[in-house]
């Protein structure tokens, strides 16, 4: 991952891909990352797929929506970066 990956930008990733991104991570595709972090890229993961499946029927659900989008999708580029620099 760390030749492949190391140039991407992360931040352009759809949210499918950022998805995809972390489960591969979560599914222990990416042998050097340790046990605790694996955990929480687990648990991102599962986050992740719930916030896109949020329903957005009102504008207090799509910012609701937005919200933890934003905050989840720092923490899954941060563990992204750190699994392309092992």
């Amino acid at each position: 991952m760390a030749t492949e990956e190391s140039t991407v930008d992360y931040w352009s990733l759809s949210p499918a891909q950022l998805g995809a991104q972390i489960a591969a991570i979560a599914n222990g595709d990416f042998p050097p990352i340790d046990e605790p972090t694996r955990a929480e890229a687990s648990q991102l993961a599962a986050e992740w797929h719930e916030a896109i499946d949020l329903p957005i029927h009102t504008f207090e659900e799509e910012q609701k929506r937005v919200s933890q989008m934003d905050s989840l999708q720092k923490r899954i580029i941060q563990i992204l970066i750190s699994a392309s620099r092992s």
